[in-house]
């Protein structure tokens, strides 16, 4: 679902978009990457929308992409490589021929979720051995920039964690998924947010016996720090008490250093933001909102309750850092958010 700004009237697709934009610039915080030139991401919907702009809704249409689709839709898992590699191609060609990059937003609204959707369908029906082919071949460590179709990649292979974590266990998780979140992460640049959102599903993988999420996540934190926090959210819902443990270890590093500054506040250290993750753990109406367009919670019958323990554990957590010196008596977790 959308969040909106009361001040503002901005709509932002994740809390954390939404708590670190600045209303008094109109924009988004700087500590926060602008959204990639060729998304308008800060107004879509969960409800899986294309993107409206000041040009209207998009609206591209490429027959081949169409076409191989439609294949897809009728069981013909063979073409999913030839839709990635169209969605690619359809991109970069925009790009090339439209300097403003309206062309270019056209096609990747138009075809990012039915995209994805193509892809977590093949997933589901031939199992991951298709999508692990479709990562390997867009290795996003293998050249100078990310794919223009990590998003819808990313977006697919986060739903395969996260089912596969749900029905079958964290054991069941392939290796290969979580590094490949991983490395979208760390390879993405700074007009990637599309891909680097789509990485969130990363926090599922949390608990794995052979890979270390935790350790990942800590090597990320000083030039990352806002696509750790959203993976620690995720990271609960999969195993809060793994989850509670991974947040201790890392708000007690005193070697991150790091700081958050906000206009006309005060600056926060890193280890005070990474405190922002449990921000709606208490909330009856909120679900993480990544992967886009698909309703995990409710597809997979999902159900969670903030146990006491956890809950404590983090309230001991935000006394010992001091963390509570500028919080009411009464604070909640929403009083933690930045």
């Amino acid at each position: 679902m959308a969040h909106e700004c009361e001040d503002c009237g901005q709509s932002f697709e994740t809390l954390t978009r939404l708590r670190t934009h600045d209303c008094g610039d109109g924009g988004v915080s700087d500590a926060v990457s602008t959204l990639d030139a060729a998304s308008d991401a800060d107004t879509a919907s969960d409800a899986g929308t294309s993107t409206s702009s000041s040009t209207g809704d998009r609206d591209a249409s490429v027959p081949e992409l169409d076409d191989q689709l439609a294949r897809l839709s009728d069981g013909e898992f063979d073409a999913v490589f030839a839709a990635v590699a169209t969605f690619e191609s359809a991109q970069s060609s925009a790009l090339e021929t439209d300097d403003r990059g309206d062309s270019y937003r056209d096609v990747f609204w138009s075809y990012y979720e039915p995209v994805a959707d193509g892809l977590d369908g093949a997933t589901r029906s031939e199992g991951w051995g298709l999508l692990a082919d479709v990562v390997a071949a867009y290795d996003p460590a293998g050249g100078d920039a990310v794919s223009h179709a990590t998003p819808a990649i990313a977006n697919a292979v986060g739903r395969h964690v996260v089912r596969t974590r749900v029905t079958d266990g964290v054991e069941a998780v392939p290796v290969t998924a979580l590094e490949y979140l991983d490395a979208v992460a760390v390879e993405a640049g700074d007009s990637d947010d599309i891909a680097m959102e789509e990485t969130h599903a990363y926090g599922w993988g949390i608990g794995h016996p052979d890979h270390a999420v935790v350790d990942r996540l800590r090597e990320r934190v000083p030039e990352a720090i806002f696509s750790v926090n959203p993976v620690l959210e995720h990271a609960f819902y999969a195993d809060q008490h793994a989850a509670v443990d991974a947040l201790e270890r890392l708000v007690g590093d005193e070697s991150i250093e790091g700081t958050f500054s906000r206009p006309r506040r005060t600056d926060l250290s890193y280890r005070r933001c990474l405190l922002d993750c449990v921000y709606g753990l208490q909330t009856d109406d909120y679900w993480p909102s990544t992967p886009r367009y698909w309703e995990w919670h409710e597809e997979l019958d999902y159900a969670f309750e903030l146990d006491e323990a956890v809950e404590q554990h983090i309230r001991d957590l935000v006394a010992e850092g001091g963390f509570d010196a500028d919080l009411p008596d009464d604070w909640t977790f929403r009083d933690l958010g930045i």
